[in-house]
């Protein structure tokens, strides 16, 4: 797993390049779309963070599947959206 900067694109976007999956709120999709940046086999797990002010980050997303890296059409990394499973997770903490 290394660093990275990606750009978040929307679920319709994503969904474009990916014909025999389907794209839900569940997930973010990240990387390539005119960047050069995209996750790659062995980095699911890997977190999705962006940072805000006074140097805090937040978790937004797992790194969950994508294209083939290094493929002709080079599709985003889709994420596990943790905002849709924050309760989950807080009930398995508390």
């Amino acid at each position: 797993l290394q660093e990275g900067e990606v750009r978040i694109i929307s679920l319709e976007q994503c969904q474009s390049y990916f014909d025999m999956k389907i794209i839900t709120s569940r997930m973010l999709c990240a990387g390539y779309e005119s960047g050069t940046v995209d996750s790659c086999m062995g980095d699911s797990g890997g977190p999705l963070v962006c940072e805000h002010t006074a140097g805090r980050w937040t978790l937004f997303g797992l790194t969950s599947w994508g294209s083939v890296c290094f493929s002709k059409v080079l599709g985003p990394g889709v994420y596990s959206n943790v905002s849709h499973f924050i309760e989950w997770i807080e009930r398995q903490i508390y």
